[in-house]
């Protein structure tokens, strides 16, 4: 929950009114004065102030006209003054070291009734928000074709226009998107660029601008007034607590306020008609107030304009999703995608086709062998239903596991020799349970164990063959947890029974725990010195599972991340495709998983069960998250200085010697950048590199920014 604190008031400078834009540059706040400027340019002019960190002004400029945009560029330190935004627009470039203006630069469109209102800049690319539409096919967002440091005439091209379609986040339909009043434009952390129909109170999401990949997406205000919303400036914070700075143009103040509990995925804005500032769900439209005159006295908010927000240099990163891809078609007649694992170069994928998970109906599963860059090698065909699946790196070998509901086997795969190497039955065999997932720690092997029926049944087992088991030989096993154990509830502080109705996936983390999934309770277990006399037991219920759900909440692999940025791989057997998901700020010490009956991938907060959705159909379009499993997670290089791993991470050092391209998810795995999902009628032979020609070839990525 957002908390509100330290409501400060800035000093007003004799002679000046009607407060709008604001920016900060180099800890100093400029804040934009209209004055009452004509905003066609036909007379007035605006001031600019500098104010140090505590709202003290410390210089002001004047700049002839209506200035209503007001940026700073990082990437040549100058601030941006947009002049005249209803008409006969200009810009004005200040330095606020030296305190120098610019004469003002001229587009070459001038009109007289259209302006440009707002800017972004982008690394050297620059976009500006167009007002005033009168004709479908107006533009009202585009790209500065001058760069970031412009000089001579203006020149432009048009981004985004009036009568575009995009997806409606309220109601999930593509339709067109409200734009009869562009006003606002800033740049989410991800990259996007959020822009504001004012009038209609409509928040704008444009990813990937300016690209062929470019995708829209809107999100209405519920509760407005309509035609006259009276949103400006929207902020999607960069950090779960900070301090933002607004400006009320009827009462004449700025000020400045502290939030925490922040949600990075939220919207964050002062909505006239609203008299707030507040926080905007982008999944329903809700507008919670945060910020009004009950809170902050002699605010008016009928009429708020400007908004800038600076994260706090210690606050709990905030993930932020910036990449997501999704991969080509699979092979013709495969369905039912599940599993994902890497064997050193090559990618494994695993297709259930829809097979009996008893055994007790023949059918085949396809694990499909892909190559690093996502081309086909092989295939192969495991009968029963291949639930786990997971490449051994003590052995070079890729397991999958079959009838994860009774009757349960093992394969091996070799991906080098590309055969099936070895087939295996069990001591314990079950019609009704069976063995879902497996973990490879050192010499060790844990197997998830499925459908227990009462108290003392196993539900997480050792492999007694261990990593490497004879061929011919039956697997034995020992049980190392047990339904109707205790542990200690991370939620509630207290110890009690753990949630083990539904045993599935099971991950290792790289401080050697045990992640294990109890999917119908949304239940994750950490199971921590597994199989030893030191055995203790954490879990953590998942809050805010829908009353419809509880019992089916959906919860499949879950990851703990061994850096603060990198790419999760997620599959959903119900779409047939799998997300390539690359995210900064991540949080080690939390969980990543998805879950069925909340739509999202997202986090899991272990000390509270709160989900924060990071992917969804809002970022991830068509994308039904209804029946998630496979998840893996690979660790940018790059972020490696912020590598969690530690000593004990046996699986992550023996992954890395066999010489893996991306690195490894924490269980011995690990991952590549291509893997491919699509429904089909039925599983495939086995067959090799040289009948590649049967199969479809990988279609191009999709890239959405989300």
């Amino acid at each position: 929950m957002v908390a509100i604190n330290d409501i400060r008031t800035f000093t007003t400078p004799t002679g000046v009114s009607a407060p709008d834009s604001v920016t900060t540059a180099d800890g100093s706040y400029f804040v934009e004065y209209g004055n009452g400027a004509d905003s066609t340019g036909a007379g007035g002019s605006s001031t600019i102030v500098q104010y140090d960190k505590t709202g003290q002004v410390e210089y002001s400029y004047s700049i002839a006209g209506s200035v209503d945009g007001l940026k700073y560029n990082p990437y040549t330190g100058e601030i941006w003054a947009l002049q005249n935004q209803d008409g006969n627009s200009t810009i004005t470039l200040i330095n606020p070291k030296t305190h120098k203006v610019s004469a003002p630069l001229s587009f070459a469109n001038p009109s007289a009734s259209r302006g440009y209102d707002d800017v972004v800049f982008a690394g050297n690319q620059v976009f500006l928000s167009y007002t005033n539409p009168v004709n479908p096919g107006d533009p009202t967002l585009v790209e500065l074709l001058n760069g970031d440091n412009p000089s001579g005439t203006l020149l432009t091209t048009s981004i985004l226009t009036d009568g575009a379609t995009g997806l409606d986040t309220v109601t999930g339909k593509i339709e067109t998107v409200p734009q009869s009043d562009p006003d606002s434009l800033k740049q989410a952390p991800n990259g996007d660029l959020i822009m504001s129909s004012g009038a209609d109170g409509t928040i704008i999401d444009i990813q990937n601008p300016g690209t062929a990949n470019q995708a829209v997406s809107f999100t209405p205000i519920q509760g407005v007034t309509a035609g006259n919303a009276g949103l400006d400036d929207v902020i999607k914070p960069s950090a779960t607590a900070g301090t933002f700075v607004l400006t009320d143009t009827a009462t004449g103040k700025v000020y400045s306020f502290h939030a925490t509990g922040l949600n990075p995925n939220d919207y964050y804005a002062s909505v006239g008609s609203l008299k707030a500032f507040g926080q905007v769900d982008p999944t329903t439209g809700a507008f919670t107030p945060l910020l009004s005159a009950t809170n902050a006295p002699g605010m008016d908010f009928s009429s708020p304009h400007g908004v800038t927000f600076i994260p706090d240099k210690h606050a709990a990163s905030a993930p932020q999703v910036d990449s997501i891809k999704t991969f080509g078609d699979a092979p013709s007649g495969v369905s039912g995608l599940d599993s994902i694992t890497q064997a050193g170069k090559y990618m494994f994928v695993e297709y259930g086709n829809g097979v009996d998970s008893t055994g007790v109906i023949p059918g085949d599963s396809t694990i499909v062998q892909y190559d690093d860059k996502g081309n086909f090698v092989h295939a192969y065909s495991i009968s029963g239903s291949v639930d786990g699946l997971k490449y051994n790196p003590e052995t070079g070998l890729v397991w999958a596991l079959q009838n994860q509901d009774g009757d349960s086997s093992l394969s091996l795969i070799d991906p080098k020799t590309q055969t099936v190497t070895a087939h295996f039955n069990y001591a314990d065999t079950s019609a009704t349970r069976g063995y879902d997932d497996v973990v490879f720690k050192g010499d060790q092997v844990f197997l998830s164990y499925t459908n227990p029926t009462g108290n003392g049944d196993a539900t997480i087992v050792k492999l007694l063959n261990g990593p490497n088991p004879t061929p011919g030989s039956l697997l034995q096993t020992t049980p190392v947890l047990l339904d109707g154990a205790t542990g200690y509830d991370t939620v509630t502080d207290q110890t009690e029974v753990i949630p083990q109705s539904d045993p599935d996936s099971l991950k290792l983390a790289s401080n050697g725990d045990l992640i294990f999934s109890s999917n119908a309770d949304g239940t994750i277990i950490d199971v921590k010195n597994p199989g030893t006399a030191k055995q203790t037991v954490d879990f953590t219920p998942i809050q805010g599972i829908p009353a419809a759900s509880v019992g089916n909440a959906g919860l499949d692999d879950v990851i703990v991340p061994t850096a603060t940025s990198g790419t999760f791989y997620i599959s959903d057997s119900k779409d047939g495709r799998v997300l390539a998901v690359h995210a900064t700020g991540l949080n080690p010490n939390d969980y990543y998983a998805s879950v069925g009956s909340l739509n999202a991938f997202g986090q899991v907060d272990k000390t509270t069960g709160a989900f924060t959705p990071l992917v969804s159909q809002d970022n991830a379009p068509g994308f039904t998250f209804g029946s998630p499993h496979g998840v893996t997670f690979v660790a940018d290089k790059k972020s490696q200085g912020d590598d969690v791993s530690s000593l004990d991470s046996w699986a992550s050092f023996a992954a890395t010697q066999q010489g893996g391209t991306f690195g490894t998810n924490g269980d011995g795995s690990s991952v590549g950048r291509y893997l491919g999902a699509q429904n089909g009628d039925s599983p495939l032979s086995s067959i090799n590199a040289t009948d590649a020609e049967q199969l479809p070839q990988m279609s191009q990525w999709y890239h959405y920014k989300g």
